[in-house]
Parts: C-alpha cells; structure tokens; sequence
C-alpha cells in the first residue's frame, strides 16, 4: 500500500510545520466507548498480540518494540536497522507468535532485507520470513534461522504485503505483495503476490494444492492473484483467515480457509479488481471477496489491517457480546469499521477521525488498539519511508465513561430482626447518570443511620458484574425505625432510602407450596429468622403454641392444608401462613425436596480467584461424588459426543433463583446458576467441568477441574488446558491410545456463547424424558424439576407429554431421522444456527427439518469433494456432515474443539439416514 493521505487535520498541518498539537488528537467512538493513547512518536507499522498478553509492535526501520501493560519499554526487544530495507512499504512488516510459543519462545518476523546497503538503486532486497527465540525476556539476533527467502523485488518500492499467521491446521500462513507488477500475481513460478503456507521450519506441507505442479519454493503457494494483502487475521476457534488486500480502485477482505484442507484459490488480480463484473473471466478456483469496497461510495484509501474481535480471557473493557466474532479493519482514509463474517455484506461504522489508522488488534482482555501512523502527507518516497509521529491508542467499552457516583438502584426493604433486607444493587455510573456496564469496582456496604445499635450480618463486599454490585442476604440484628446503609468503592458513597426492622418473626415459608400434584409431596418450613422456633397443623386450624414443632420434613399423600407459624423469644409471632396442597396420583417424584445448597464458593467472575480444588468449590459432599443437598441431578435424552466418555451432570440454582421456562428454543437462567458436568472412561476418572452464571444470568465461565490417580481430589486445570494420551481397554480387554482434553478455559465461550443462550444442554426438548435418580426412583425430568419449585412458574403436568423431546442415537424405538437430528441439535445447534457461524444450516430441533438447509444444503468449503453438499442424499460420500463427523483432521473435523475420537456409533446411524435406509 502507500502510506498517503489526501487531506490532513489542521492540529496535523501544525505539526508538520514544526509546532507541537497541544492535545492528543481523539477518535470520534460509538456512544460507551473511551480510548487512551498509549505511546507516541512512533514509526509503526503492525502490531501482534503476544499469548502473554503483551503487544508487540513493528517499527518500520527494523525495531520490534513491547508494550507491556499500557506501557512502551524503551528498549527495542529487537533491532534489524542493520539488515533492514525501509525505504518506501518496505521494512519490518509483521511479526507473529508460534502455536507453542509457551515452550519454545519462538517468534516469526517479515521484514525486507537488504542485501547490500550500499546499492542506492534499491534492487538488492527481498523480503523475508524468519524465526527467531525469546529467552528470558530478551532476543538475541544470532538466534535468526531464515525460514523463508522471496522473490527478489525491483526497484519498485510499493506491494510488499506482510501478513504473517498461524492458521488453525498450524501452518504458517505469509501474504505477499506483486511488488507493483500485476503479472507476477499469476504466475506460478515466483513467490510474490501470492498467499503462502508453509511449515513452522520452512518446509512445504506436501498437502498444498500445488505441490505437484509448481516447483521448489514455489510448491509454498495456496492462492494466486493478491496485489498488496497488506495484513491477516485468523479467527481463534473457525481458523477463518481474512486477508485485508489493498486494491486498485477497490478495498478488498479476502477469504481462506486455515481449518479444512488447503484448496487452491486464485483472487483474480490483476484481471478482477472487486466483486467480479458480468460475463468477466474468472480463473480456476477464483474466490469472490468476503468483502469489497470502492474508493468513492465506499470512502476508502486504502485498506491496511483488520483483526477478528475474539478476544481470549474479556475483561471489565471487553466489549458488548454483540462484537464477539465480528471483523474489525481500518482504513488509512481515517476510519475503523466492521463487518459481520456470517453477513459481510453488510457494514458498520466504528470510528472516524483518525489520521491514518494503519492496523488493529484484539487484545485478549477485550480492548481493541489501533495504530495512528499520522506523519508526512503525500505517496512520496520519503513520506512512506519515515514518520516520527506514530501513536498507538487502545478503545475500550466504558458504557459511557469513567464511574464518577455511586447509586442505590435497588434499595432496602423493611425487615424483621435477622432476615433478608432484600436484593440490593448499586450501580457504578458516569455523569449522565447511566450505568457503566464495564465498571468492576468493589463497593463495601455498612450502617449509616443506626438507631437499634444492631450489627449488619452478611457479605459486605461484593464486586460489580456490568456496573452493579448486587447484595443478597443481609440483615440487622436489633430493632430500630429509620436504619439507612451507606454504600462505598473508596472514591465515592451513596446513603440508602430509611428502612425499619421490626421487632417480629419471619413468616415461615411452605415448600412446595399451594398446587396440584400426581404424586407424595415432602413438605418443607422454613423461616429467614435465625433461631425461629416453627408450628404446623394439618386439620386446617391456625396453629398455636401447643401445636407440633417442625424439625424435618414430612410426607403427605393425600389433599391437605398445611398452615405454620414462626416465632422467637424476645419477638413478635409471625403471621400464620398456609398451603393447599391437592395429589391427585400416587406416582412419586424424582426427588423429594430441594433445600437451598449450603457451602457453595464458586466466585461471580473467575478474575475473583478460582478454587484449586474441586472439594474446595463446595459442590460436592465427599470424594465419591455424592452432590450436596439441593444439587440437582439431570440427565439429557440426546448429550453432546464426548469421546466416549461416560457424563454424569448436576445443577445449582441459587437461593432465590428461578429458571424462565420455554417448551421450544432456550430457558432464561437466573443468575449465580451453576451447572457440573463430570466425565470417566472405563471407571477412569478425568475431569469435572463447572460453568458459572454472572449476575445477568446471561454469560459468565468455565472452568475444569482434573482428577488425581488416587480421586482423592481434582485440580484446577491450568487456563491454557492439558491433554492426556489415555490407555483405554476395549470389550474384548484389547488396549488402544486415545487422547483427552482437559479444555483451556477460553474454550468455553466459543460454543457457550449469547447466540446460543450461554447454557447449552438443559431445555425442555432435553429434559423431556426420564432421569433415574439417586435412591432408585425414576422420573420425567421435566415433571420433577417444576415439583422442585425450579421453574418461575409451575407446570401443568398434563401438557408435559405434549412438548417435543429430543432422543438418544442408539434409542431403537425412535425413527433414524429422529435420531440424526436429535444428535446435530446437541452436538451443533450452538454455532449452526441464524448469527452463528457463516455455514448455510440449521441444527436445531425447533426448525423444521424442511427450513433446516441440511438436505441438499450448499457449504462453504466442499473439501475438494464434487457435487458436494451439507448431505447428498444417497451418497454418503459427497456428504459434507458425514465427512467432518468422521474426520479427525483438526482442519476438518467436527465439532471443531476438544473432539479427538470420531461417534462411531452416530456415524452409522447418519449413513443409515443419508441412503434411506428403513425408517429406524
């Protein structure tokens, strides 16, 4: 590309003349959104997060700088002047990071070299890929092994390209520049305008598409006809690899697939410039861009750089969930916008104002950095040679500013002595008095107001989730009129609206409450007032203080009225409560009760510290598994393929939390859920999943918990994951080597993710079957659940029948269709669905099978296959679906993560299906 600009700022215009801006230049945001720059006087080109979390930015005469934090070492980490040629696009272009670079510390580069300095005619360079390794924090040059030498250049100094990434088969992926010569772009026998993929050690895969045809070095190419593809992105999880082209009279985002096997591709330039023309020539295996833009309606220069918004481990200035997997790229014009890869045609504005944006990158907490190459206006040689005006800005999600007051949005309630004051919230907000969804502060609640001279029991300090701290379960243990709490994070308080405690008893509550049930219903009393002492009758009358003291929980089989009464010494009786309870069937429940879960030390957020051992969690009672009370077991009729493994699964609502129910699509989770999934092969135990709800009950984490030899415990698996080669003996006592994946906890937000509802499993179509519960009893899942008062609203049991119910791969009683779709609605519905991934099917169950795009459906990738679609009917072959649920090709296969063993089982039943074989 070159580095020009056709109009500059006027705080530009000053500097150029020698005068200093007086204040650093912002870009116009998005309402919730505030940037910082991070250091200037640059001479910048790219930047590469680092798997630590470091920035590692490219300057152009050959210094690879670090930011660390929000700030620039001052020492180069790398110095190449001496080998670099920066005259006009060339220089040091682009670094990027090994898949292993944890162990081996190794790093990529692609730079311009210069052969001889002394040659002024600058036709004595070419560019190159090498590799070189960080070893206690510092490079030393002698450690450069060449990996890869280009085409030499011309004295042309513009179409260097400079893309370097892994993609997700871990090759290693280099864009490179027709060096202004648009013949070079198709022709197989040089290196240059092209998109290369190459072994980590220089190496050819010899799975590249023209390894047989094209010769030497040359067999590295994948794809022809790129002018300038100035950068590349690849997205975490998909390996989707756009490449940001500049163009000639068009802006181009060019697609490639780094997860399936290699195609040959060609971008049709210098022939094709943008979308391709009516009855235009198009050459063997041309690829339309992703995205195109001109450079007058699409007001653009020249587009330099994009990365895929997917950040690693989101922070408190992560962005709304409605950027996750979208595509954000700058243009030197002056803008960052952003396109959706599922629906590329359709653009959105991101920022303006900036002077020449020349790349961008998604920081793994979320934030999004630009570089600002600002410098001398012009395509001049000089002024795409040097700029000393650089500046590197991170944008972050504010919700519209710093915190700047706190405020009670959700107050104090009247209460008896020792019982809940009520759900309290306060929010973290900016001067507009909006709340800063990104705000994570502590905030500490105490007395203000104190009339009883009474002590506040309870949690004190708590966190913000999306800009509010949320306090359950407080109270007062001495009477008083006019108690007010005062809430603080250290820079600022609010006080509380005046609330009483009453000198009184909590009204006990009954559970389960009034309603209709088909079976023995064990009734529970409790009260909020610690200490309470609690009556009950059964004939209808008000119970008093001869009446029978409750202790534990009692069984009734027959229509009854419960009514109770609390009370405590030194206080006034609670009202008198009751329950109508009619059974009308004797069949039992799967459970007969589900107290509030005791003990349970699972943080909101993971940034609040994990526990290190799976005991530690309080999920569990003992070693053996056995759930604390009110730890619900649960099963599902079709569950997702997990190599073999035998899944036992539990869930925790919290004290107060109902789950929104559905018959069809997703149910509404309060927040706090937890949700335990445990997995053994063989009786082996291996890991213990736990996925935890915020406060929204809309996102929150994972985390995985490794199991010890001897099960005495299981560990917190390290956040970057483990695997395992496992010795698993067959039936027939024969041994085979099976690997398992213990998940990197980033890992869970790819399929756990807003569009599908962040929990994946339990659904009514999932639940709707029987569960065979501990103590021997077997019920519809469903039909326990509402019993367990689990739902905001009870079930009418009757309808339960009547809702639809996914069904096991090997259930024999079930059609083979049932059984297909049953097993893609839990294996892929959380990213095969409408704004899931840009594949051109429906997993869902909901979706009748007609709108699902399955049969006969068209792909993205046909894997080299003819005639190939979602599933060709008759011809398992040409069967998309069957091919990448058998493949264990990481480029291939699918479901894309943590799978190393293919569903036999499932395999044989979808074969059935694609030939029309009987109807089960």
């Amino acid at each position: 590309m070159k580095f020009f600009q056709p109009s500059l700022p006027a705080v530009l215009l000053a500097a150029v003349a020698g005068v200093a801006p007086l204040a650093a230049p912002a870009a116009t945001l998005p309402a919730g959104f505030a940037e910082t720059r991070i250091a200037t006087g640059l001479n910048p080109v790219t930047m590469t997060f680092a798997p630590d979390g470091r920035l590692f930015l490219c300057e152009k005469q050959g210094l690879l700088r670090v930011i660390e934090g929000e700030k620039l070492v001052e020492k180069p980490l790398l110095d190449l002047t001496a080998k670099v040629d920066g005259w006009n696009e060339r220089g040091l272009l682009s670094v990027c990071f090994d898949p292993d670079y944890a162990r081996n510390g190794w790093i990529y580069v692609y730079y311009t070299h210069n052969r001889k300095p002394e040659d002024t005619s600058h036709q004595s360079s070419n560019n190159r890929v090498s590799r070189f390794t960080i070893k206690g924090g510092a490079i030393d040059p002698a450690t450069e092994t060449v990996i890869l030498e280009l085409t030499d250049l011309s004295k042309i100094g513009w179409h260097n390209g400079g893309g370097l990434r892994f993609g997700k088969d871990g090759k290693l992926y280099v864009g490179t520049g027709e060096n202004a010569n648009g013949g070079y772009a198709q022709d197989g026998g040089n290196l240059l305008g092209k998109l290369l993929r190459i072994n980590k050690d220089g190496s050819i895969p010899s799975d590249n598409p023209y390894y047989r045809e094209f010769k030497d070095q040359n067999r590295a190419i994948v794809a022809l006809g790129l002018r300038n593809p100035f950068s590349i992105a690849v997205q975490p999880g998909t390996g989707l690899l756009y490449l940001s082209m500049v163009g000639a009279n068009f802006e181009q985002i060019e697609r490639y697939e780094t997860g399936s096997a290699p195609e040959a591709v060609n971008y049709g330039w210098p022939d094709i410039d943008g979308p391709p023309k009516n009855n235009q020539k198009q050459p063997p295996g041309y690829r339309a861009p992703a995205y195109a833009y001109d450079h007058g309606s699409g007001k653009g220069v020249a587009l330099c750089a994009g990365d895929f918004y997917n950040p690693a481990k989101p922070g408190a200035d992560a962005f709304p969930a409605e950027y996750t997997g979208k595509f954000f790229f700058s243009d030197y014009g002056g803008w960052i916008k952003l396109i959706d890869p599922a629906k590329p045609e359709t653009r959105l504005d991101f920022a303006t104002g900036i002077d020449r944006p020349i790349a961008v990158a998604t920081a793994p907490d979320g934030a999004l950095w630009y570089i600002e190459r600002a410098g001398i206006p012009g395509g001049s040689d000089a002024s795409n040679t040097a700029s000393k005006n650089g500046s590197l800005w991170r944008i972050r999600w504010s919700g519209g500013g710093q915190p700047t007051k706190l405020a009670m949005v959700r107050q104090p309630g009247g209460a008896n002595v020792g019982t809940s004051l009520g759900d309290i919230q306060v929010a973290l907000q900016g001067e507009d008095g909006k709340t800063l969804t990104s705000a994570t502060d502590s905030i500490t609640i105490s007395l203000n107001a104190n009339p009883g001279n009474g002590r506040l029991i309870g949690s004190t300090t708590v966190a913000a989730v999306n800009g509010v701290a949320s306090f359950s379960g407080l109270s007062v243990d001495q009477a008083g009129r006019g108690y007010t709490l005062r809430a603080s994070n250290g820079k600022g308080e609010v006080t509380s609206a005046a609330f009483d405690i009453a000198n009184g008893t909590a009204a006990p509550r009954i559970a389960p409450g009034s309603g209709n049930f088909t079976g023995p219903v064990t009734v529970r009393i409790v009260s909020d007032t610690p200490g309470a002492t609690l009556r009950y009758t059964l004939d209808g009358k008000d119970p008093t203080d001869a009446s029978p003291v409750y202790s534990t929980p009692f069984q009734i089989t027959a229509n009854q009225t419960v009514k109770a009464i609390a009370g405590r010494k030194g206080l006034t009786a609670s009202a008198v409560v009751s329950a109508d309870l009619k059974i009308t069937g004797n069949k039992p429940y799967g459970l007969d009760d589900r107290p509030p879960v005791a003990g349970l030390k699972l943080p909101a957020t993971a940034e609040a510290g994990l526990p290190a051992t799976l005991s530690a969690t309080g999920i569990f009672a003992d070693r053996n598994l056995t759930p604390k009370p009110g730890v619900v077991p649960y099963s599902l009729n079709s569950g997702a393929w997990a190599d073999g493994a035998r899944v036992q699964r539990w869930i925790a609502l919290p004290p107060s939390g109902r789950i929104s129910f559905s018959s069809t699509g997703e149910f509404t989770w309060p927040g706090g859920t937890v949700l335990v999934q445990h997995f053994e092969i063989a009786s082996r135990r291996l890991d213990t999943r736990v996925l935890v709800l915020d406060t929204t009950g809309k996102f929150g984490y994972g985390a995985s918990y490794r199991w010890r030899p001897d099960n005495s415990d299981a560990d917190l698996v390290p956040e970057g994951g483990q695997e395992e080669v496992l010795k698993v003996a067959d039936a027939a006592g024969a041994t085979r080597e099976q690997t398992w994946t213990y998940p990197a906890r980033g890992l869970c937000v790819m399929c756990h993710t807003p569009n599908a509802g962040f929990v994946l499993g339990p659904k009514a179509r999932q639940l709707n079957g029987n569960h065979a519960y501990p103590g021997g009893r077997t019920d519809n899942q469903l039909r326990t659940w509402s019993y367990l008062q689990m739902f905001e609203k009870a079930l009418d049991e009757s309808a339960i029948k009547g809702y639809a119910h996914t069904v096991a791969i090997n259930d024999g009683s079930a059609t083979v269709e049932a059984r297909v779709r049953s097993y893609l609605d839990a294996n892929c519905a959380q990213c095969h669905r409408p704004n899931g991934t840009g594949a051109l099917w429906d997993a869902r169950l909901d979706t009748p099978l007609s709108g699902q795009g399955i049969l006969g459906g068209e792909v993205r990738n046909t894997l080299n296959i003819e005639g190939a679609k979602i599933v060709a009917q008759g011809d398992v072959a040409k069967s998309i679906l069957h091919h990448r649920m058998a493949s264990t090709s990481l480029t291939e296969q699918m479901p894309p993560l943590t799978r190393n063993v293919p569903d036999a089982e499932a395999l044989k039943v979808l074969e059935q299906w694609i030939r029309g074989e009987g109807k089960k």
